[in-house]
């Protein structure tokens, strides 16, 4: 590390070898600096290139990826954990929220936030909406005669669902009494299910409740979806529980270096960092019993 004036510093050369971020991600946070507080150059200057003091440029870092948080507020993560919502339902809620009215959320540093409070009592209303919806049973729809064999668009008319594309879906990986297709379209290929209609009305006005209406995913085998958090089993988060454990206090940049070094698997320092939350997030595996 070069010493000017008896201080380490840091060019942006060096900040992206000793950190891994991307060269275009430093010159976005330095254009931001009126903003960001990221801290100013050193006057002095080799080459034409700059350098910064290498505690005050680490010391801003620390303070951008753990920024102080409202007690208030869940990230995404907190969310999942406190309402049992997988991450891909909570993107799609979000990416819906011109529609749903989903609550705004405040930005901390590179993460989004939301109010508690505010966030569950939305939820709450959300499902009470979504179960009305789909356990109504359309009467008119359900007149028709019993024995008639009807699509899928027909069926979710009967559900009272606005996308009939439910019903195909479950077709395939049917929910608990769920009836099946009393004919096929394409036998062949088994597309474009029939039902009785007399069948589809008893299934709309016997099934229990939304969660009993879903279908069945089932995740393929093998799949890193199946991991009950993310580095489950990786002897990398194992490694970083027991660094956290004999340095507990340490800085997040201190942290990974040590890492880096007692770690024989090549990791980039952003995956350094999400292995770290892992870590302290999950200080021990779950047992496989429960």
């Amino acid at each position: 590390m070069i010493s000017i004036d008896g201080r380490d510093v840091l060019s942006r050369q060096d900040i992206h070898d000793r950190y891994g971020y991307a060269m275009s991600a430093l010159e976005r946070w330095w254009a931001a600096r009126e903003t960001n507080g990221h801290p100013d150059p050193l006057p002095t200057k080799i080459g034409g290139v700059m350098f910064w003091d290498a505690e005050e440029w680490e010391a801003w870092d620390r303070r951008r990826l753990n920024p102080e948080v409202p007690a208030h507020l869940r990230s995404r993560d907190d969310l999942m954990r406190e309402h049992h919502i997988s991450r891909g339902k909570l993107a799609s809620l979000w990416a819906a929220r011109e529609t749903n009215g989903h609550p705004p959320a405040t930005r901390i540093g590179r993460t989004q936030y939301w109010d508690a409070q505010e966030w569950a009592d939305w939820y709450a209303r959300q499902q009470g909406s979504a179960r009305s919806i789909r356990t109504e049973v359309d009467e008119e729809a359900a007149a028709g005669d019993p024995g008639e064999l009807i699509g899928s668009s027909e069926f979710g008319r009967i559900l009272g669902h606005r996308d009939h594309s439910w019903v195909a879906k479950a077709a395939v990986t049917p929910p608990p009494g769920f009836p099946e297709p009393a004919a096929w379209g394409d036998p062949v290929a088994r597309k474009r299910p029939k039902w009785r209609r007399g069948d589809a009305v008893t299934y709309a006005t016997t099934r229990k409740d939304i969660t009993a209406a879903q279908p069945v995913r089932r995740r393929r085998t093998g799949s890193t979806n199946n991991q009950p958090y993310p580095y489950y089993g990786d002897p990398r988060l194992t490694l970083a529980r027991q660094i956290l454990a004999q340095h507990p206090d340490a800085p997040q940049v201190e942290l990974i270096e040590r890492l880096s070094r007692q770690s024989d698997q090549p990791t980039s320092h952003s995956s350094w960092r999400n292995i770290i939350v892992t870590a302290r997030e999950h200080p021990a595996d779950l047992d496989p019993q429960e």
